[in-house]
This record gives structure tokens, sequence and C-alpha cells, in this order.
């Protein structure tokens, strides 16, 4: 079988030949050009690469007071950046605003800080595209400003706050009611707008932005929320160029292929020269043969022919595929004879005869028939009588 095979493989070497060379051709030429952009001419690339960068951020420190006895807390007693105050011993809340930034090539910026208190009812509705905030109505009231000149990245600029939850609340209670009890929540912001403008990193800076401190009322306590508003920042990138790198598609990969392409047209070149590649007539028949052999097998049995039948007057029948069409007609079987390997159809007095390509059998099955007579050897199911 192994001989068949290699006989198979030299047909599709010849067949193939030329898309062959040309799938080698492609990879030596796409291997070359990987490894040479790789190693020899690999290029430059620009990129963009940071120099500078600053960023500067608003934050709240809230506290209060003591101002009411009780059995947890001495009067006088500073409560601190607590999760919740309760507003029957500290309904005053204090806050002090920092404003701050950070740079890494200097600076020197102009800070004015506005802070405004907002009490107002708003409910949130849902919609299509998300959710939308309504408002039923605000009051704002200055708390205070502070503008300060000259700060440089580490320093800040800060503005303090107080106000009487409790009082506050009521009044917003008390708006509520007088407008027939008004839907949604009622909420309690200290807002700090910040104006952000000078040279930083020796760029002109203007930056405006909002700082959000909600302060909530729940039963006996209040709480300061999170700090609502987001840092400032910005930077400054240079151009550059730097040499190109490649991955392992073209540093492994180029040359893998650039080997592969060579030596397969070399093996090509070789093989054409040498007539490695060549294939005969009587192989070719041969492997035919081999084929139509398989394909008919039902119809073939192997089987010894007495001396009464092989005696007959013979016909030659071309091809195995015509005497299998001749048995079909026959409403008769194909015999095998295991010793010289040729076909019959017997009938009527006549011996209908198929001659395998003797020549090319004994190039490609040596070794093989052997094995193969063996097999046929068992195969003894049909008598003379059958025949």
């Amino acid at each position: 079988m192994s001989r068949e095979w290699g006989v198979r493989g030299r047909i599709l070497l010849d067949e193939w030949f030329a898309v062959l060379v040309l799938v080698g051709v492609v990879l030596m030429a796409v291997g070359g050009y990987a490894t040479y952009t790789a190693y020899e001419a690999p290029g430059t690339t620009t990129e963009q690469r940071q120099v500078s960068s600053w960023e500067a951020n608003g934050t709240y420190e809230t506290r209060a007071t003591v101002t009411e006895p009780n059995p947890l807390y001495s009067v006088g007693t500073e409560l601190s950046n607590r999760p919740a105050y309760f507003l029957s011993i500290s309904p005053l809340v204090e806050g002090t605003f920092r404003f701050g930034y950070q740079a890494t090539d200097g600076g020197s910026v102009d800070v004015t800080v506005q802070q405004t208190l907002i009490l107002r009812a708003v409910e949130s509705q849902p919609t299509q595209s998300g959710e939308e905030r309504i408002e039923f109505w605000r009051l704002t009231e200055p708390l205070g400003t502070t503008r300060t000149t000259g700060i440089e990245p580490g320093e800040s600029t800060e503005l303090t706050f107080e106000r009487n939850v409790n009082r506050t609340y009521n009044r917003m209670t008390n708006i509520s009611e007088r407008l027939g009890g008004t839907p949604g929540t009622i909420q309690m912001l200290v807002v700090s707008t910040v104006e952000f403008e000078g040279t930083v990193n020796g760029n002109d800076v203007a930056r405006t932005a909002d700082y959000r401190l909600p302060v909530s009322v729940s039963g006996t306590t209040y709480q300061v929320g999170a700090v609502e508003g987001e840092s400032l920042d910005g930077s400054t990138t240079e151009p550059f160029t730097r040499q190109r790198t490649y991955g392992p598609a073209y540093r492994i990969g180029g040359p893998a292929a650039l080997i592969v392409g060579f030596l397969g047209l070399a093996g090509l070149a070789y093989g054409r020269y040498d007539d490695l590649f060549a294939v005969s007539e009587a192989e070719r028949a041969t492997l035919q043969f081999r084929s139509t052999r398989e394909e008919f097998d039902d119809w073939i049995t192997t089987a010894r022919l007495p001396a009464t039948v092989s005696d007959r007057p013979r016909v030659e029948v071309d091809g195995l595929e015509g005497l299998v069409d001749t048995a079909i007609d026959l409403d008769a079987r194909v015999f095998e004879d295991p010793e010289d390997g040729s076909f019959y159809v017997a009938d009527d007095g006549l011996l209908y005869v198929c001659e395998p390509p003797t020549s090319g059998l004994d190039t490609i099955l040596e070794g093989d028939s052997t094995a193969e007579a063996v097999e046929d050897d068992g195969d003894t199911g049909d008598t003379d009588d059958d025949i």
C-alpha cells in the first residue's frame, strides 16, 4: 500500500507542479519581505508622549458642634465627618471647601470660589433615554465668595460656611406646605463654583467647575452626602519618533516562510530535473484498475475456476468496468482468480475475461500481493457448482 500511495503522490506532484511552484515563490516573497522589514528596515513611527500634566480638585470637610445637653456628648464637643448628625443636639453644620491643584512643571493661577445654598424640591422620572430630574421649585442664597491669586502647585484656597440644618429644613417644609404639598423630595445643596485661570506647565488655563455637597434630613438626623463634581486636569504632549517593532508573525514567521519556500522550490526543481515525479502509463493504468476494483468489490468473488470452465471459449473484455456491466446484463457474478489476478464471467459456454495491467502491478504492488492472496484464499464460499 505504501508503494501505491507513493505513486499517487507523484501523480499529484506532477499535476499540481505549477501551482506548488507558485506557492513556493509566494512563500519566499512574503517571507523575504517580512524578514527584511523586521530585521533590516523596520522603519520608524511617530507617536505622542506626555511631557507634563496637572490635576485640580475640590473637597469638603464637615463638622457639627454639640450645643445641647445629651447622654452621649459633652456640650461643645466637635463632631466631624460623621455619616449622620443629630438635629436635636447639633443642628448647626459647618463646612470647609478646599480647592487645590498639582502640576509637574509648576504654575501660578488665580482661583475664585463662589458658594451658594440651594433649596429645592425635585423628583426623578423614568424616560425612554434613562431618567429625567424634574425641579418643582428652587431658592438660592449666597454663602460667600473668595478669590486667591498666585496659587502654586500643592497650595490650595478654602472657603467656610455654616448653616442651621434644623431651621433650614423647617423652612423648606413650610414652603412645600404653602404650595399645597409639592411632589418630590426637598433637598439642601451647598454648591461651590470654582473659576480656575492662570498658567500651568507653561500653558494658559481657564476652567470652571461646580462641586455640590448634598445635605438630607431623615427623621431626627441629617446626613452629609458625597461630593458631586469632577476634577479638572490637563496634559501636554509632544511628538517623538521611534523605530518600529514587529511581533512573532514578522520576526519568526518571516524567516520560517522564507526557508520553507526555498526548500520547497529546491525540492521541486530537483525532483523535476531527476524525473522523480514521472509516472508511467502502466502505473496510471494500475491505479485506475485498483480504483475500479474497489468500486465494484460487491460484484466480485475470489475463486479458482475449474478446468471445465477455464477451457471455455474466451471473450476478451476491455476493462473491469465493462466486465462488471456484462455480469449485470447476464445476472451473473465476476470471479477473480487468486493465482493470476484475472477476472471472469461464465455464461452459456462462454468465458468473458478481463486481464489486469500486470506490468504496472508488478511495479506498484510488489510486496502487497502475498498478503492479498492470503486474504483471497479465505473467500471460498463459492464452489464449482456456483459457477
